[in-house]
C-alpha cells in the first residue's frame, strides 16, 4: 500500500485580479490530494479580491486569507507566503492560472520520492486572454535533474525553463535565504538558481496547469529596461555563485552569457525600433551604455 502523502501548504499569490481569481481557487480546492492549507497571499489589492477570498474562506476551512498591510511586490509577497506556510512542502501558485486536479498530488509525491530535490516543476500550457490554449512549454529533461547542470544551462539562455509555479521544500528555501528584494519582479528565477546550485530538481513531463495571459499593460514586457536590469543582475549573481574562482568552464560559460546578453539587448532595441516606441528606445540606448555582467574574479583580474 502506498504511504499517505504529507500535509501541504499551497501559497496562492495574488494582486488585483479578482475577476480571474475564483477559477484558480476552485481548481486548487478540487485537488485529489486533500490534506492541505490554501493560504491566499493578497499583496494589498485595491480591487474586490478580499471579498472573493472571504467567500471561499467561509465555504472551506482549508482556506486562509492573508492581506499584506502594504504592497510588497512579487519578491516580498513570496517571502511573506513562505513565512506563513506550516508545511515543508510548499506549492507556490498564481492568480489567473488553472490547475489540474492531480497537480498537488504529483508534486508532493515527486518531492517525497526524491530527497535530493529542492523543487519540482512540470510542462505547462499557456492561455490567451480568452482562455484558449495557444502554446505548450515542454523540455527534454530526465525526471531527476542534476541541479548544478541545470543552473549552468539557465545562465546560458534568455528564458527560464522553470516558471514561477512550483513546489519547493521550505527548509531548502530557508537554507539559501529569502527571495531577493532587489529583484521585485524576477526574484523567483534567482531563487531557483540558488536552489539548483545546492540541490537537484524534479521534472514532470506533463502539462499539469494552464497559465493565464498577462494583461496588455503588464510591467514585465519588452521595453521595460528595469526588468532587463533585474534579468542581467540575476546572471551576474548566479555566475558568481557558480564560479567563485576562475576555471576553464567558468571562462567558457561567462563568455557565452555575455554574448547572449549583448544579443538580447540588440534584439530589444530592434523590436522597439520596429514598433517606433521612441521613448523606450531612447531609454534602451542609454541602458546599453552599461557594461555587461561581470563576475567578481574577473574584476580582480582586471
Amino acid at each position: 500500500m502506498t504511504a499517505p502523502l504529507p500535509f501541504v501548504s499551497i501559497c496562492l499569490l495574488t494582486y488585483n485580479r479578482a475577476g480571474q481569481l475564483g477559477l484558480s481557487i476552485e481548481s486548487l480546492l478540487a485537488q485529489s490530494h486533500h490534506d492541505f492549507e490554501l493560504i491566499i497571499n493578497d499583496d494589498n489589492s485595491p480591487d474586490n479580491t478580499e471579498a472573493v477570498c472571504r467567500e471561499f474562506e467561509r465555504r472551506d476551512a482549508r482556506v486562509r486569507y492573508c492581506k499584506n498591510s502594504t504592497n510588497l511586490r512579487y519578491a516580498g509577497n513570496q517571502n511573506a507566503a513562505i513565512e506563513r506556510a506550516k508545511s515543508d512542502y510548499v506549492a507556490i501558485v498564481h492568480d489567473g492560472d488553472i490547475y489540474r486536479t492531480d497537480l498537488i498530488e504529483k508534486w508532493t509525491r515527486a518531492l517525497v520520492e526524491s530527497p535530493s530535490a529542492a523543487l519540482v516543476f512540470n510542462d505547462l500550457e499557456a492561455m490567451d486572454l480568452e482562455g484558449n490554449v495557444v502554446n505548450c512549454f515542454t523540455h527534454p529533461y530526465p525526471p531527476l535533474v542534476p541541479g548544478r547542470s541545470l543552473a549552468i544551462e539557465m545562465v546560458q539562455r534568455t528564458d527560464s525553463p522553470i516558471f514561477g509555479i512550483v513546489m519547493v521544500r521550505r527548509s531548502c528555501v530557508l537554507a539559501v535565504g529569502p527571495f531577493d528584494l532587489r529583484l521585485p519582479t524576477l526574484a523567483d528565477v534567482d531563487m531557483w538558481l540558488r536552489l539548483l546550485i545546492r540541490f537537484d530538481a524534479v521534472y514532470l513531463k506533463e502539462p499539469l496547469l494552464k497559465i493565464g495571459a498577462r494583461e496588455a499593460d503588464h510591467h514585465n514586457r519588452i521595453g521595460n529596461w528595469k526588468i532587463k536590469a533585474q534579468h542581467e543582475l540575476i546572471y551576474q549573481l548566479a555566475l558568481e555563485r557558480l564560479f567563485p574562482t576562475p576555471s576553464e568552464e567558468s571562462l567558457r560559460v561567462i563568455a557565452v552569457c555575455r554574448q547572449m546578453v549583448l544579443q538580447h539587448r540588440l534584439l530589444w532595441l530592434g523590436i522597439l525600433l520596429k514598433r517606433m516606441a521612441w521613448r523606450e528606445l531612447w531609454h534602451g540606448l542609454c541602458y546599453c551604455t552599461r557594461s555587461l555582467p561581470r563576475v567578481r574574479h574577473e574584476a580582480q583580474r582586471g
